[in-house]
């Protein structure tokens, strides 16, 4: 399901990049939707469907109750979401699981993905000809 889908989210765990371990490193985040089930989405992904799409997300707290509530902060390009207002290095978002690479695999096959590609020409078999 999409992010988009849902009015509030727990997230329940982050996905760091490389370069960065604060909040401004925070690549993708999975979460968890009201009727169970995890998903992960892109950091602006999530930016987006907070600012625009009216979302509620919270941080996920270990014994699985609702933390503290997530909102999206910063200047244009430098967006990045943060639960605590006061202080960076406390936010609980810190605290949670991480997942283990920053860029999501590719679960699409490698031949659906050069279908949509400019120029591909879908392969046509022949037809074997009946025996005479």
């Amino acid at each position: 399901m999409s992010l988009a889908s849902y009015p509030a989210v727990t997230v329940t765990a982050v996905a760091m990049s490389q370069e960065r371990e604060d909040l401004r490193g925070i690549a993708r985040v999975q979460w968890s939707a009201p009727h169970g089930g995890l998903e992960e989405s892109s950091i602006e992904d999530v930016i987006r469907w907070l600012e625009h799409g009216g979302g509620i997300a919270y941080v996920g707290e270990p014994d699985g109750r609702r933390g503290p509530r997530i909102r999206a902060v910063g200047q244009s390009m430098q967006r990045y979401i943060r639960s605590n207002p006061d202080d960076e290095t406390a936010d609980a978002l810190l605290t949670l699981p991480r997942i283990d690479s920053a860029t999501p695999p590719d679960r699409r096959s490698r031949s659906r993905r050069a279908a949509r590609q400019p120029g591909w020409l879908w392969p046509t078999a022949r037809r074997a000809r009946p025996a005479m």
